[in-house]
C-alpha cells in the first residue's frame, strides 16, 4: 500500500511565521505563529479544530523547530519522513525570481545578491530556507515566487523613467508583488465562474497593494521594484519622492540600513500616527479626537482610492471590484471609507451587507446590487496556490 505523502507550505513574513500541510490538493491543517507582548503563541487549525496558545520559544527563527512536533501532537502528520515536499515564498527583486525554483546553490547566490538591495523580506527567505534544511533534512525545498503573477505585465508597466541601459544591465523593474494573493482571488473567482475582463484586487493587510487584472492576468500593480513602492502601509512609506529620501538621508544622518529600517519599519501608519500601525487601534483613538489618528487614516484610504483609480486606468474600466488581506476582509470601515468616493465608477456598498462582513471564509458581495457594479470580500489563501504551484512543477 502506497505510503501517504504530504507537502509542507511555508511563508515567512517579517512579524511572523505561517505554515500549511498539504496531502495532494487537500488542506490538512495550518500553523500561525505570532508575538503577541512579551510572549509568542501559535495558532493551529484543521477541519475540526481552532485555537490558540502561547509557545515557549526565543524568537520566530525557532518556529520551524516546532511545525513537525505540533503537526504529529495533533495527529495531522504521522511522521517528519512524510513531508515530501516543501513550498517556500519568495519576496525579492530581480528577473530570476519571476519563475519558481528548486533551491539550489544557484537560488542562493541570487538571494545573497538580492538580500543586499532588499533586506527586509530577503533576509527572512533566507533564514527560513536554513531553518527549514536543519529540521527536514533530505527534504526538496522549492521557492515558490512572490511575482511570478506579474510577469504577464506589459512592457510599459515594467519601467521606471531612468535610463534603460541601466535598467536592464542592474536588473531594475517594476517587478509587483502580492502575485500569490492575486493569483489566490482569480481562482476564487474562476471556480464560481465570476471572473470579469477588468477586476481591481485590493490587498490590504500590514503590507498593500492595488492590482488590475485583465481576463485573469495581471497588467499592473502598485508595488515596484521593492515591497515598499505603492499605498501607505502599516510601517512602510509606500511610494515617496527619491529626492525626498536622500533629504531625510542627509538631515537625519542615517546610513543605508538605517534608512531601509526608517521607510519599511518606522512610517506609514506608525509614522503619521505616532501611535500605531494597528488600524483597529487608530480607529479607535480617532473616535476620542486624536487628530494623528485621523490624519493617518484618511491619508491611507486617500492613498487606496488613488491606486484604485490608476488600475481602473489601465484596465480602462472597472467591472469587479475586490477587497482581501486581512484588513481589506475584516474592515467594514476601511471599505466603506474607501468607496464613499468610488461612487463615479458605479461602485457603493451595501451598509448592511459590508457591515455584517468582518471575517467571512467565502466570497461575500457588499455592493448594492441593483445600483453599483459588484464588489466582493474574498478571503485570500496564499498557502493553497503555493501548493498549486508546487504541484505543477512535478
Amino acid at each position: 500500500m502506497a505510503v501517504e505523502t504530504y507537502n509542507l507550505i511555508s511563508n515567512p513574513g517579517t512579524a511572523s511565521r505561517k505554515y500549511a500541510l498539504f496531502s495532494g490538493q487537500h488542506w490538512r491543517a495550518s500553523l500561525h505563529f505570532e508575538q503577541e507582548g512579551d510572549r509568542f503563541i501559535y495558532t493551529y487549525q484543521d477541519t475540526a479544530a481552532h485555537h490558540t496558545n502561547p509557545i515557549d520559544m526565543p524568537d520566530l527563527d525557532h518556529a520551524v523547530a516546532q511545525v513537525a512536533p505540533l503537526l504529529k501532537q495533533h495527529g495531522v502528520l504521522p511522521e517528519l519522513a512524510a513531508v515530501s515536499r516543501i513550498g517556500l515564498r519568495i519576496v525579492a527583486p530581480g528577473s530570476f525570481f519571476l519563475e519558481n525554483h528548486p533551491v539550489d546553490s544557484l537560488l542562493m547566490r541570487h538571494l545573497e545578491t538580492a538580500k543586499r538591495i532588499a533586506p527586509l523580506h530577503v533576509t527572512a527567505s533566507l533564514e527560513e530556507f536554513q531553518n527549514l534544511s536543519a529540521c527536514f533534512a533530505h527534504v526538496p525545498i522549492y521557492a515558490i515566487s512572490d511575482s511570478s503573477f506579474h510577469s504577464t505585465k506589459p512592457d510599459w508597466a515594467w519601467n521606471y523613467g531612468i535610463p534603460l541601459d541601466d535598467a536592464d544591465r542592474l536588473d531594475i523593474k517594476r517587478f509587483g508583488y502580492h502575485g500569490l494573493s492575486v493569483s489566490s482571488v482569480v481562482h476564487t473567482l474562476r471556480q464560481v465562474e465570476k471572473m470579469p475582463p477588468r477586476l481591481v484586487v485590493c490587498h490590504l493587510g500590514s503590507g498593500a497593494s492595488v492590482t488590475a487584472v485583465e481576463h485573469g492576468k495581471s497588467i499592473d500593480t502598485t508595488m515596484g521594484f521593492s515591497p515598499l513602492e505603492g499605498l501607505i502601509m502599516a510601517t512602510r512609506s509606500g511610494s515617496i519622492d527619491a529626492g525626498a529620501v536622500l533629504a531625510i538621508k542627509q538631515h537625519l544622518g542615517l546610513t543605508d540600513k538605517q534608512l531601509e529600517t526608517y521607510l519599511n519599519r518606522q512610517a506609514g501608519l506608525l509614522g503619521l500616527s505616532g501611535l500605531s500601525s494597528d488600524i483597529r487601534e487608530l480607529l479607535g483613538a480617532e473616535s476620542t479626537g486624536n487628530h494623528r489618528a485621523e490624519l493617518a487614516l484618511g491619508t491611507y484610504v486617500y492613498s487606496v482610492q488613488k491606486a484604485i483609480g490608476q488600475m481602473a486606468a489601465a484596465l480602462g474600466g472597472i467591472d469587479v471590484l475586490v477587497f482581501t488581506g486581512t484588513v481589506g476582509q475584516r474592515s467594514a470601515v476601511i471599505r466603506k471609507r474607501i468607496a464613499q468616493n468610488l461612487t463615479y465608477m458605479d461602485i457603493s456598498l451595501d451598509k448592511h451587507e459590508n457591515a455584517s462582513c468582518i471575517d467571512s471564509d467565502s466570497l461575500i458581495c457588499i455592493s448594492t446590487l441593483a445600483h453599483s457594479k459588484p464588489v466582493f470580500v474574498i478571503p485570500t489563501n496564499e498557502a493553497l496556490e503555493m501548493n498549486r504551484q508546487l504541484q505543477d512543477l512535478d
